[in-house]
């Protein structure tokens, strides 16, 4: 498990860091693991924030997904699965951000 970690890890994070610069804020710390969020952000901001990596990781696994489905040669069968493969790993990564977003979205 750590090793998944150590490599899933960093590009989710950064991604939550990306969105932050993006809306002009800054985490209150950073890790390979997890990063804090101001308390402050408006409900938008927070799913934008939260939701980021998701949105990335899940869209890039429906791409390489159709591209695995229209692929001509065995060699596009081979790249879109690893792609496919990889993204939908990275995404499952996401499931726990979307929780703490439903939950934000409820209260």
């Amino acid at each position: 498990m750590e090793t998944l970690y150590r490599i899933f890890g960093p590009p989710h994070e950064l991604l939550h860091v990306l969105a932050l610069f993006l809306i002009g804020r800054r985490p209150k710390s950073v890790g390979y693991k997890h990063v804090d969020i101001p308390d402050d952000l408006s409900t938008g901001a927070y799913v934008f924030v939260a939701g980021l990596p998701a949105l990335v990781f899940w869209g890039l696994a429906l791409v390489a997904g159709l591209k695995l489905a229209n692929a001509g040669s065995f060699g596009e069968i081979i790249v879109a699965f690893v792609v496919f493969s990889v993204a939908a790993l990275a995404g499952l990564g996401t499931l726990g951000d979307i929780g703490l977003i439903i939950r934000r979205l409820q209260t």
